[in-house]
């Protein structure tokens, strides 16, 4: 639909019947804003439509009716973009989006959420945008950081894990029981190489006033750290490797649980970092020079943007 004429241009009730729909006889009493045809928050150019007390023809110049679109996902999915969804009966300043997600919605990298409303120029202001989420929404987990190698090269911080909600445009979302949101969990960082002081050997003369056996100094004994665990997610964080050599691999994260950091030998055994579980940074490896924990992701990324939570299931994770 086109919007209605804006003034001096002439408007009638006719116009106004052909815009908004209505039963006969027809009187001005039928459009109230927030009533049976012209729905609530609808404006003209003088502002909102009234929805009680003086209503007149003017009041309708340059409005129109707006558009609802329904969304709803019903089977699993991959970084969903309502943009790319909302298809050819959007109109721009008029439409209210409605998307219900029965499904689990996850991500094959930590750079992009799981559900995304789209970038601007996508939306303009009058737009409305409802999430509800009667399924599961999480980000990727980050991968764990490598351990240090033996000769002290290749120690790897964990990565950032993904979000699982990025919205570009003010949202509400009603999470509704059992529904979850979870930011993915970051990858725990390399352990430093660990090392055992071999002790030395005194000198051993021969007692005829020469040398003999030299005394031998203390050593020291290299190995590789332990790998980062990998954080949780949608897609889970893979495990960092163990550093050359006799460093053990993290493991891979969990759903919810982060996986657990590699063991290291020898005296000091510096262990790679554990991975984040949901909405949670990974651990830091231990030793040092060792790899940082991975950042978490956000259970929703709202960009500056409004954003309202209606909440009777799980968020976890940060909403600002």
């Amino acid at each position: 639909m086109s919007a209605l004429p804006s003034a001096p241009n002439s408007l009638s009730i006719n116009d106004i019947i052909q815009e908004f729909g209505g039963d006969s006889p027809h009187s001005m009493s039928e459009y109230y804003g927030d009533g049976d045809n012209v729905p609530d928050g609808s404006q003209g150019e003088g502002g909102a439509i009234p929805e009680s007390g003086a209503i007149s023809i003017s009041d309708f110049f340059g409005s129109q009716q707006r558009i609802a679109i329904a969304l709803t996902i019903g089977s699993n999915a991959v970084s969903y973009n309502i943009a790319s969804n909302y298809g050819d009966t959007y109109e721009a300043g008029f439409t209210d989006i409605t998307l219900t997600n029965n499904a689990q919605l996850g991500s094959n990298g930590t750079g992009t959420a799981a559900l995304l409303t789209g970038a601007a120029p996508n939306y303009a202001s009058g737009d409305t945008i409802l999430i509800v989420n009667n399924g599961e929404i999480r980000g990727r987990g980050g991968n764990g950081g490598a351990a240090m190698a033996n000769n002290g090269t290749a120690v790897a911080a964990g990565a950032a894990a993904g979000d699982a909600v990025d919205i570009t445009f003010p949202v509400t979302i009603q999470n509704a029981s059992p529904g979850e949101i979870r930011g993915g969990g970051g990858g725990g960082g390399g352990g430093a190489r660990g090392s055992t002081v071999q002790p030395g050997q005194p000198g051993n003369p021969d007692g005829k006033g020469n040398q003999g056996q030299p005394a031998n100094p203390p050593a020291t004994q290299f190995f590789g750290g332990g790998g980062g665990g990998g954080g949780a997610g949608s897609q889970v964080g893979g495990a960092g490797g163990g550093g050359s050599s006799q460093g053990q691999a993290g493991q891979a994260g969990q759903a919810d649980a982060g996986g657990a950091g590699g063991d290291s030998t020898g005296q000091t055994n510096p262990n790679g970092g554990a991975g984040g579980g949901s909405g949670q940074a990974g651990g830091q490896g231990t030793g040092s020079s060792d790899g940082a924990g991975g950042a978490a992701g956000k259970a929703v990324e709202p960009n500056s943007n409004t954003l309202t939570i209606q909440n009777s299931g799980q968020v976890v994770g940060a909403v600002s």
